[in-house]
């Protein structure tokens, strides 16, 4: 039996029961001290039909067969304790709970003990009632002569002021005519009566009293005579009927009492089952948690060691889903149009459950599917699904909305016996995918575990290197075609490790999702700038380049760091040009105008880099302050091979010409790259046919040796 489900059922101040096989598996601690239950010594379960009453048996049969047809039901029962107390409980059962298989919990309120204080305070209060308003005793002495003695309580009773009102009178003076034939009967026939009898006086000033008498014959002067004795029940009627109305208060407020404990019982089990599916369901989608998921995949056939599969469910597979580019849509249509979405794309998933399917949200814009399979293939088939049907358009708040998605993949048991194991694999297979380039799916293989570990290395690594100066700048020479003079150099970051030279294609990619980016940024732009001030009268009007990560470039504080570079190097703003890639730009083009264009004001050059192989419309490319573009070297490196890219270099030629924009070709590697984009109109051209990147002090006296003429030697 699961612990972590006894110590919740132990914290509970109610009876609680677990049963298997209408048999009792454990009772908490409160269900033990009611019970007198001992848990700890009973190896053989109890049947939970030897706890209810006899008179509850055939109740009980007929709960437990509609419990087992709906699931869930609320009941009110008798029990009888090991001590022989009995109790009447209101139990609510509950056939899903996180326990084992086949596993009921029943939760239980003892009520009983309400009932009997209910009960006593009625007694209660009808008793000191009945104490407080005892009546008066009335006392009298007659004989056939009449009255001769009545006490102040009796003279009270009759009206009367002064004991001569009544001395000497006949005691049937004052019997009203309505019972004159009940008192008829002489006093002896009176005084053998055994049991007091009742009687209506009528006292001195005509008011009727009801009393009960009683008669008893004694001697008194000598003679005999008869002693009355009489309770004045006129009043005592009225309060009885008083302590009735009571009573049946009382009776009523009982009633509403137990109603309430019955709400309190039921109110509790809604709070606990409201509390258990807060703990197992997303608050957003509805759907089923990370914690819910992992219990269900944890319960696979597959996975269970020794085990033999279903015939159907041969594989478990698990994918986990991540939606493209979420952050920026966020951005850009707000929290609350992201958050339809989400509600969208969860009801589009439910629609890919299968029998024995499980959907989940994760967390973010995560979301992970549990497919019971019979070929690999199946899954591969549910993923494509995924992603064809994540990216058609969505309309959220009047708005049409695309969010595609990348899916990572894991099979059990051949990629983990254990939900942990198959989400961590399948999230692996994830990030593979969008480091692929997203909108695909990606199977986890024994190779991504060891290139994260090995990110994960490197992120180690990277974290010190900073404070460890292990970062350096190389510069490559950027080339004026037409003239062959040296117009700028690419500051290119290089990071000498423990481990060698690490290449800024495996760090810079950790950099930007771990956030080390920022300060490696801030580093390249101050050391840079701190490079040009050094060269301007040695290299006059040399440019110095510093690519941007997107991102950096989405920084709020971006340009107010660019600024306060410039300040603290002291370089001119003019010598510092800022590249950042097409597909940066194009994600939020607003903000990239807004950014750009204070860029602009602060005097620095702006380039677009790698262009070519984004998606950019030239309809808000021609409205940024962009001084150069920036051909990708993919497009170069085939000038002589393919026809193709020699078009796309000409059109990019042509077309940034028409926009009044220069234009700067990277990877120009043969001689005659650097013709047919001279012969075009490019104006500036790097890349090994000129230089490789070099250290400062190198590229220093490369630019010393390629002055006495190397330049137009190059380009001639």
């Amino acid at each position: 039996m699961n612990t972590d489900i006894k110590q919740i059922l132990n914290a509970l101040p109610d009876l609680a029961l677990l049963v298997r096989d209408q048999c009792v598996v454990f009772c908490n601690n409160a269900g033990c001290n009611m019970l007198g239950y001992d848990n700890s010594g009973n190896d053989n379960p109890l049947p939970v039909i030897d706890l209810v009453d006899v008179e509850y048996h055939y109740v009980f049969n007929d709960i437990w067969q509609g419990l087992l047809e709906s699931g869930k039901t609320d009941f009110p029962l008798k029990i009888v304790g090991f001590n022989n107390k009995k109790h009447e409980v209101m139990f609510y059962a509950d056939s899903v709970v996180e326990a084992e298989q086949n596993t009921i919990i029943l939760y239980g309120k003892d009520f009983s003990l309400a009932k009997k204080n209910a009960a006593a305070l009625v007694e209660s209060e009808i008793s000191q009632r009945i104490l407080k308003d005892a009546a008066l005793s009335f006392l009298c002495i007659c004989d056939d002569n009449g009255i001769s003695y009545m006490n102040p309580a009796g003279l009270k009773l009759l009206e009367g002021s002064d004991e001569e009102d009544v001395l000497g009178k006949a005691f049937s003076t004052f019997v009203h005519p309505d019972y004159k034939s009940v008192f008829n009967k002489d006093f002896k026939l009176l005084s053998d009566e055994t049991q007091a009898f009742p009687l209506k006086l009528v006292g001195l000033k005509g008011g009727a009293l009801r009393v009960e008498m009683f008669v008893s014959k004694f001697r008194h002067g000598g003679r005999s005579a008869y002693l009355i004795e009489a309770k004045d029940i006129n009043d005592l009627l009225l309060r009885q009927e008083e302590l009735l109305r009571i009573q049946g208060v009382l009776k009523k407020k009982v009633a509403e009492r137990t109603q309430e404990l019955s709400q309190e019982i039921k109110a509790r089990i809604k709070a606990q089952k409201t509390v258990e599916h807060m703990t197992y369901h997303d608050a957003l989608t509805g759907l089923g948690n990370r914690i819910q998921f992992v219990h269900a995949v944890d319960q696979h056939p597959s996975l269970f060691k020794g085990g033999e599969a279903c015939e159907d469910t041969k594989y478990c597979a698990v994918l986990v889903m991540d939606l493209d580019h979420f952050k920026d849509l966020n951005d850009i249509f707000g929290h609350e149009t992201g958050d339809q979405l989400l509600r969208k794309i969860a009801d589009l998933l439910k629609e890919e459950l299968i029998p024995g399917a499980h959907l989940a949200r994760l967390g973010g814009d995560e979301f992970a599917l549990m497919l019971p399979i019979e070929e690999k293939v199946d899954a591969e088939y549910c993923a494509q699904r995924l992603l064809m049907r994540m990216g058609k358009a969505f309309f959220l708040s009047g708005n049409e909305v695309y969010s595609g998605c990348s899916v990572g993949i894991a099979i059990g048991p051949e990629h983990g016996r254990t939900a942990t194991e198959l989400l961590g694999h399948a999230e692996m297979a994830l990030y593979q995918a969008k480091h692929k380039g997203r909108s695909t799916y990606t199977f986890f293989d024994s190779g991504l575990k060891k290139n994260l570990e090995e990110s994960s290395r490197l992120e180690h690594l990277l974290r010190a290197a900073l404070d460890k100066n292990e970062f350096e700048l190389y510069y490559q020479p950027q080339i004026e075609l037409q003239t062959g003079r040296l117009v700028g150099a690419e500051a290119l970051i290089r990071w000498h490790s423990s481990d060698g030279m690490v290449s800024p294609d495996r760090f810079i990619p950790i950099a930007e999702k771990t956030g080390l980016i920022d300060p490696i940024t801030d580093w390249v732009m101050t050391t840079a700038c701190t490079q040009a001030k050094e060269w301007q009268n040695i290299l006059p009007g040399i440019r110095v380049a510093v690519n941007l990560s997107a991102v950096s470039f989405r920084q709020v504080d971006f340009v107010h760091k660019v600024a306060e570079v410039l300040e603290f190097t002291q370089v001119s703003p003019g010598c510092l040009e800022l590249e950042i890639t097409e597909t940066a730009i194009m994600a939020d083009f607003r903000e990239a105008d807004r950014i750009l264009n204070s860029l602009a004001e602060l005097g620095v050059h702006l380039a677009i880099d790698d262009f070519g192989t984004g998606y950019s419309s030239l309809s808000y490319l021609k409205r940024f302050p962009v001084d150069k573009l920036k051909i990708d070297k993919s497009f170069v490196l085939k000038l002589d091979q393919n026809q193709d890219d020699a078009a796309i270099t000409a059109a990019i030629i042509s077309m940034a010409h028409a926009m009044g924009t220069k234009v700067l070709a990277e990877g120009v590697e043969e001689k005659s790259h650097m013709l047919f984009l001279k012969d075009r109109g490019c104006e500036e051209a790097q890349g090994y046919f000129f230089a490789k990147p070099m250290p400062a002090e190198e590229f220093l006296l490369w630019c010393t040796h390629e002055r006495t003429g190397g330049f137009k030697a190059i380009t001639g």
